[in-house]
């Protein structure tokens, strides 16, 4: 069981969350799931992605498939792009858009390439200038950092 505020759900990541003679449940976040969406998350396709009709479960197998992996395989065009980073939008049947940027870390790893990382933002997001504003809380004419550290 997951304890969200007073509220108790089902909820068990590496096995079924009830045990029945009759068939296991398996419950992620009080949401019922298919079995192999728990014991095996790396068989997930995106097929099983986008058929899924019901959006919590959907939602589900998409988090436990990687959203940024999602998006690449899925072959999602960039909607947006500037200075700031590039943005993508994934329509999802019975719920809301999936948005993300894509920004480059300003920090050299080791080796000294620069890694992309992808950052989920609020669908009304339009620019990636305004998606990366809006991670730090602010507007985008409020962000515009002279120097990245």
């Amino acid at each position: 069981q997951e304890q969200v505020g007073s509220l108790k759900r089902l909820h068990r990541e590496d096995g079924p969350a009830v045990e029945s003679e009759i068939e296991p449940l398996y419950f992620l976040h009080g949401v019922l799931v298919p079995a192999f969406a728990v014991v095996k998350p790396e068989a997930i396709t995106l097929g099983h992605i986008e058929q899924e009709y019901n959006a919590e479960v959907r939602r589900i197998m998409l988090t436990r498939f990687g959203q940024e992996k999602y998006l690449l395989e899925s072959g999602t065009a960039p909607c947006h792009q500037d200075d700031f980073g590039t943005l993508y939008r994934r329509k999802q049947p019975n719920d809301e858009d999936l948005v993300m940027v894509k920004v480059v870390n300003s920090t050299p790893e080791p080796d000294g390439t620069f890694k992309d990382y992808f950052l989920r933002v609020p669908p009304l997001i339009q620019t990636a200038h305004q998606a990366v504003a809006w991670t730090f809380a602010l507007e985008p004419k409020g962000y515009g950092p002279l120097v990245e550290t």
